[in-house]
């Protein structure tokens, strides 16, 4: 029987478990994919050996000091996001953008130098391969007085396990849509739950790989603003890596979930076309162009995200802050945060906060 059973293998996951492990050797991480990391995604691009943050790409050391010192802790280099020169807005898809100059875009965010993958993988470098359990979907907890069992399904077999306690570091909208709880949760806490959106789950990010940064050369940012219904992307930022040798933009999709569906196979050449109306020719030949739909990712996102979320919710519930089962379960994960919900800060505030009620 494991003492902590830890589902998720994201930030918050990976970071409860790795100071877990400083209190208690028998643990264990499930995750549903097969890979780490969750909502962070740093994928290579075809072109350049480019690595592109297909999931949260900023981080912001004046507001935020945990992510902020588990990246000087792992020894990642942090670099600021390029907001110097002209920014774009465009009201209409054949209008001529606008130029004007906002140098605090970003609010002195930074990104991480080859991509916030490294934040995962720094972290699985003080977590044993035993405690990591990949491609295991959770399907019900069972609350069995001393302890709990956790039933999955993996690679077409049903496995139980058990443990003495349990920590969900999955948004809680997918738990509420996809896990069995033996006993029921109450009532209010599972609307409560299907109710609080994912963050980001219903949105698309697309990255561009360039053979130049030509919005550099002609004096532009790379900041842009489409808030036009039919924008493909309704904004896009410069994504060129820290030592500017590979240039790219990336942008996030403005067209809802169901229209990104309907014309999937098109959306390169739609997104290179909007790359063109606002940059120009030297826009129309990317070396390579790299789509993430979140919305289609199950273990990401439900029925509820697709539509996407554009102001930030309100997270940290209480009640997602308490223990449940007697001191067996707990929620955890960005969601729940009390500070920067949905961020990849909240990720550690809600680690951080289960932690402290675990070894009490």
């Amino acid at each position: 029987m494991l003492d902590v059973a830890i589902i998720g293998a994201g930030l918050s996951g990976l970071s409860l478990a790795e100071k877990l492990l400083t209190r208690k050797s028998n643990i264990g991480v499930f995750e549903a994919r097969e890979r780490c990391g969750g909502r962070i995604l740093s994928a290579a691009s075809p072109a350049q050996g480019f690595t592109a943050d297909l999931g949260p790409t900023w981080l912001w050391p004046a507001d935020q000091p945990r992510i902020t010192a588990l990246a000087e802790r792992l020894g990642l280099t942090l670099f600021p996001q390029w907001d110097r020169g002209h920014s774009l807005y465009q009201v209409q898809a054949e209008a001529p953008p606008a130029t004007y100059i906002d140098t605090q875009t970003h609010a002195d965010a930074r990104r991480i130098a080859g991509g916030c993958q490294h934040l995962i993988n720094g972290l699985l470098q003080g977590i044993p391969k035993r405690v990591l359990q990949l491609g295991h979907r959770l399907l019900t907890l069972s609350d069995q007085g001393s302890h709990i069992d956790l039933t999955f399904a993996s690679d077409s077999a049903v496995i139980t396990h058990q443990a003495r306690q349990v920590v969900l570091a999955v948004p809680p909208r997918l738990l509420a849509n996809n896990i069995r709880f033996e006993p029921a949760l109450a009532p209010g806490l599972l609307s409560l739950m299907q109710e609080m959106p994912t963050w980001m789950a219903g949105h698309a990010k697309a990255v561009l790989v360039y053979e130049q940064a030509f919005w550099r050369q002609h004096g532009y940012s790379g900041n842009v603003r489409s808030p036009y219904p039919s924008a493909v992307l309704a904004e896009v930022y410069d994504a060129c890596s820290d030592d500017a040798e590979t240039s790219a933009l990336f942008g996030f999709f403005g067209l809802p979930a169901q229209i990104r569906e309907q014309y999937r196979d098109s959306l390169p050449a739609l997104v290179v076309r909007q790359m063109v109306g606002l940059f120009g020719p030297a826009a129309a030949n990317p070396l390579s162009v790299v789509i993430q739909d979140w919305s289609l990712e199950p273990f990401t996102a439900t029925s509820a995200d697709r539509m996407p979320v554009f102001e930030h919710p309100v997270y940290g519930h209480r009640a997602l802050q308490l223990d449940h089962w007697q001191d067996k379960l707990y929620f955890c994960g960005t969601e729940t945060a009390s500070r920067s919900g949905g961020y990849l800060e909240g990720a550690l505030d809600a680690s951080d906060r289960v932690f402290t009620a675990l070894t009490l």
